[in-house]
This record gives structure tokens, C-alpha cells and sequence, in this order.
């Protein structure tokens, strides 16, 4: 069944790191390099990586580049998965890395929590619902800077999807959050 093969995959001797790289929108989507640089730090901090992800070209695209600028090693689940292990995926990883996604959402219902990168959407409206604490938000600073005016001037909901709109996400911000959640699961 699905929460045995996450188990195969993510036993629960290791804090997890589970990295869903991928947006529908692809503008929503961060660097791979970027994304490789949080996992290796959290591997230095002893916890395990593992990367999910569909099973379409540009996820498959995305998890090479990733692995590939990785110096740790990871768990690579890219395409492996079906929608119900992933659900238990979610469920077993103790920290999910995801843009806006759907897998933002599922790891948010199963109670994990989630370091979500925002700027193309503000993570006030469309992050985690039960808990923002770890997300990164560059909402605000991406309407101004593309759309010329300030978050609270545009209409609900509205995406700032351009271009490196996601440059904004900066890896040490991200490495903040990472230690910051690290530091108070370790409470």
C-alpha cells in the first residue's frame, strides 16, 4: 500500500527534506542550482533529501539539474510515485520545499510543514493555510518591481508571473527558514 512504500523510501530514522521543485507554472518554478544549495545545507545539517515530482519531461529536467548540482546525495522519487504514495510521501517528510503548488497544499493538509517560495503569488492568499511561519514571500517586492505598483494596489488574487520573478527567492533567505523550522522541531 502507499504509507508502506513511503516508509521504504523515507524511513523514519532521518529528518526528511523533501524537495517538490515544480509549479504547473513554470514561472513559479526556482532555480535548480538554488534548490540544490538548501538541500545540500540540510544535508549537512543530517537530514536526508528526497526529490518527487511527475512524471513529465520538464519535473524529470528539473530533478537532474538538481542532482547534479547537489554535492549530498538524494532520494530521487521524480516520476516514481503515483498521486496516493505521494500523499504519503508528504505526510512522512518532516519539511516540504516547494514554489506554489499542489503539493504545497497536499503536504499542508497531511500536517507537514511547508517552506514555500512566493513572488509570484502572494503567500498570504495562496500559501500554506494553517501555517505561513516557514514560507518565503517576495509577493509585494515582485508587483513593484514588474508591475510598477505596490501588493496592496493590485486585484485579489493577481500573479506577477514574469521571467525571474522567482530570482527574487534568495538561497540564504531560504537557508534562514530551513534552520529557523530545524531549530524549533529540535525544541
Amino acid at each position: 500500500d502507499a504509507h508502506r512504500w513511503a516508509v521504504e523510501h523515507l524511513p523514519g530514522d532521518t529528518p526528511t527534506l523533501l524537495v517538490s521543485p515544480c509549479s504547473s507554472h513554470v514561472l513559479r518554478n526556482w532555480r535548480p542550482e538554488r534548490y540544490a544549495a538548501v538541500a545540500d545545507h540540510a544535508a549537512s545539517r543530517g537530514w536526508r533529501v528526497a526529490l518527487c515530482g511527475g512524471r513529465s519531461a520538464l519535473e524529470r529536467e528539473t530533478a537532474d539539474a538538481i542532482l547534479a548540482a547537489m554535492q549530498a546525495p538524494a532520494v530521487d522519487l521524480v516520476g516514481k510515485d503515483t498521486l496516493k504514495q505521494l500523499l504519503a510521501l508528504l505526510g512522512r517528510a518532516n519539511l516540504v520545499l516547494t514554489p506554489d503548488s499542489g503539493p504545497a497544499h497536499m503536504a499542508n493538509a497531511m500536517g507537514t510543514a511547508v517552506l514555500g517560495l512566493h513572488a509570484c503569488t502572494d503567500a498570504e492568499r495562496s500559501g500554506p493555510y494553517s501555517d505561513r511561519r516557514w514560507t518565503v514571500n517576495h509577493y509585494d517586492q515582485a508587483a513593484r518591481q514588474f508591475l510598477g505598483k505596490p501588493a496592496s494596489a493590485l486585484p485579489w488574487g493577481k500573479r506577477v508571473e514574469f521571467p525571474g520573478v522567482m530570482d527574487l527567492v534568495q538561497v540564504d533567505e531560504v537557508i534562514a527558514r530551513f534552520d529557523a523550522y530545524n531549530a524549533q522541531a529540535g525544541a
